[in-house]
């Protein structure tokens, strides 16, 4: 009934569309024997629900795309339950030599969840608030150059600062939003080969979380640019490189310009019954901690299909952060973050997915330095956990005029 309603409403505007909508919704168990990631353990076991849901509608100029999802656990230890939710909206017009998007997103999640990935600091009963735009208009000037111009807005709000686990207090995690321009061009060589160059400037600003966080308001621009390109070597491989630096400024810290060299290469292979993929790449993003970060970190990805229902995959990830400060004692967030895991996967029936999975993770900080969180979280601390996932994934209904 739903979706005959939206075919009516969008039909008047075209006869020549299609209306999709589509499903998933997976289900697991999880044990961690270390969720916090602390010196002393803090072990959960859990259930999992992640329902999702897609619409989308196309036509030979336009599409759009609606997109909702939800993420609920509970654990034995209510401390870390957790509800996230998302929301995402992409648009998209193509008119002769010119390309129109927006891509959109919000998000509300426990922070623990969000922060594994950008501080380490994991602080059970702690919501934030994450909003996402990025408009683009792409120009294809001639058959082989394009160019395109990506201007962006982030933010990312806590709700509330409380004491952690295992005597971590003190610790307050900071708003932040940031708005960025990109700038890039694009030549195609031949079928095989493609170079690009591009410019890029943001303005992050960080600001205390609440009332409890006695931090001030405080900013930073970063400003750079890189070149590379794509090789297609063959069917099966493929090689994305790209290199160049970058400048973070601190307005009123005193520190000038703090100069680095940002990369990313990626090798992809993609065979009949096995994919894989590595990816080195050094960035900078804001972060919780209240300024900006640089990233180094190596990923790579395996999967093999053993047979038509039985499939093999493993994941692994390092990275070092450090944080280009606006002091010394900012200065002092060095952490160096692992993440591996191994999955086995059945598809017993079409839309039907059984799996298993074990994940390994391992954080450390340095034990030297003026930084706050080194005289919280020094040294090394890891974890185990053990899942199983039952997901059905509904290929939806569709229909055209």
């Amino acid at each position: 009934m739903f979706a005959n309603l939206v075919w009516i409403m969008l039909g008047q505007v075209t006869v020549a569309a299609e209306l999709k909508v589509a499903g998933n919704v997976d289900q697991g168990v999880e044990y961690d024997d270390n969720i916090s990631l602390r010196s002393e353990p803090a072990s959960a076991f859990g259930y999992l629900l992640r329902p999702s849901f897609r619409l989308d509608w196309k036509t030979a100029s336009m599409a759009a795309g609606i997109s909702a999802g939800g993420d609920i656990r509970r654990y034995d230890d209510e401390r870390w339950n957790c509800d996230n939710v998302t929301l995402g909206l992409n648009l998209r017009y193509v008119r002769k030599r010119n390309a129109f998007s927006v891509t959109g997103s919000y998000g509300q999640s426990c922070s623990y969840s969000q922060q594994v990935s950008d501080t380490g600091i994991l602080l059970p009963s702690n919501q934030s608030d994450s909003k996402t735009l990025s408009p683009n208009w792409s120009w294809q000037m001639t058959r082989r150059d394009s160019l395109s111009l990506s201007p962006n807005y982030s933010q990312t709000a806590f709700t509330s600062t409380v004491a952690g686990p295992n005597g971590v207090s003190g610790i307050n995690l900071r708003d932040n939003q940031s708005f960025g321009v990109n700038l890039s061009e694009e030549h195609q060589w031949n079928r095989h080969l493609a170079s690009t160059s591009s410019m890029f400037f943001s303005h992050s600003i960080f600001s205390g979380s609440n009332s409890v966080s006695s931090a001030g308001t405080s900013s930073q621009n970063v400003f750079g640019f890189q070149v590379g390109g794509q090789y297609v070597l063959s069917h099966n491989w493929t090689i994305n490189a790209n290199g160049g630096g970058r400048w973070v400024q601190s307005p009123g810290s005193g520190s000038g310009l703090n100069f680095g060299e940002t990369f990313n290469v990626a090798v992809d292979y993609k065979g009949r019954r096995d994919n894989f993929s590595l990816n080195l790449s050094r960035s900078v993003s804001p972060s919780a901690f209240g300024q900006i970060q640089d990233v180094k970190s190596l990923a790579m990805r395996y999967e093999y299909e053993l047979n038509r229902k039985l499939s093999f995959g493993v994941n692994g990830r390092y990275s070092e952060s450090q944080a280009v400060g606006q002091s010394i004692t900012q200065l002092g967030q060095k952490r160096n973050y692992y993440d591996a895991s191994a999955e086995l996967a059945w598809k017993f029936a079409r839309e039907w997915r059984l799996s298993a999975s074990y994940r390994y993770r391992m954080q450390e900080y340095a034990s030297t330095g003026a930084g706050q969180t080194n005289s919280l979280l020094a040294g090394a601390r890891d974890s185990n956990a053990i899942m199983f996932h039952l997901n059905y994934n509904w290929d939806g209904w569709r229909t055209s005029r």
